[in-house]
């Protein structure tokens, strides 16, 4: 899995990559905090603040074990069944969850760095037009038949993500996500030590943009 260590604003930050929903990344992600030399005074996920403040909401509520309905037909849904080969998915992601935790049981402020509900609704009307989102839909319906051939959980998610964003305006959309996330942990690095989880589909994109102007 990535993993990256940058120096900005004066400050370390430590990028991680995951796969969402896989239960054994929330054991991987607690070795790789414990591998790191020093405390850290921010976490960051790659989710809206709607989305971090549901995920703190289930949490509190002591929910995390229950299981959560998706509707079959979902792009959702397909993922998990097809990811569930390389071993045992649950939803919310078990890294966010964990992440969400270690950090509230230390005291460590933890930001959401993708776009809120408002700016993902801007973005999506400027990258994708009313034609590939009638393509978009089509395509979605023939998911659950499209065979993902990969040995890995990251060779898996690299090639499910270049299947469900094959249009154009969908990875516009993604590159869209990138630029958003990098640009919030540029200016949250100035309160210190950061540590992030990046999915791995865009942790690379997450770096370039990162590692411009720097």
């Amino acid at each position: 899995m990535s993993s990256y260590k940058l120096t900005i604003n004066g400050s370390k930050v430590y990028l991680f990559g995951i796969v969402k929903g896989l239960i054994s990344e929330g054991d991987r992600i607690k070795k790789e905090l414990n591998g790191l030399r020093s405390d850290f005074d921010v976490g960051c996920l790659p989710i809206s603040k709607e989305e971090l403040a549901g995920l703190r909401d289930f949490v509190e509520k002591g929910d995390a074990d229950e299981e959560i309905d998706i509707e079959p037909s979902s792009p959702e849904k397909t993922y998990a069944e097809k990811l569930s080969r390389f071993g045992e998915v649950s939803l919310p992601p078990p890294s966010y969850t964990f992440f969400l935790n270690y950090c509230e049981e230390r005291d460590i402020d933890i930001e959401a760095v993708d776009m809120d509900e408002e700016h993902y609704t801007m973005a999506y009307c400027e990258h994708v037009t009313g034609p590939q989102w009638i393509r978009q839909a089509m395509r979605e319906k023939t998911l659950r038949r499209r065979k993902v051939k990969a040995e890995t959980p990251e060779e898996f998610v690299l090639k499910w993500d270049d299947t469900i964003n094959k249009l154009t305006g969908f990875q516009e959309l993604e590159h869209h996500r990138e630029r958003t996330m990098a640009k919030n942990i540029k200016r949250i690095s100035n309160r210190g030590v950061l540590v992030s989880l990046i999915e791995e589909e865009r942790i690379k994109g997450v770096v370039e943009n990162l590692n411009k102007d720097l």
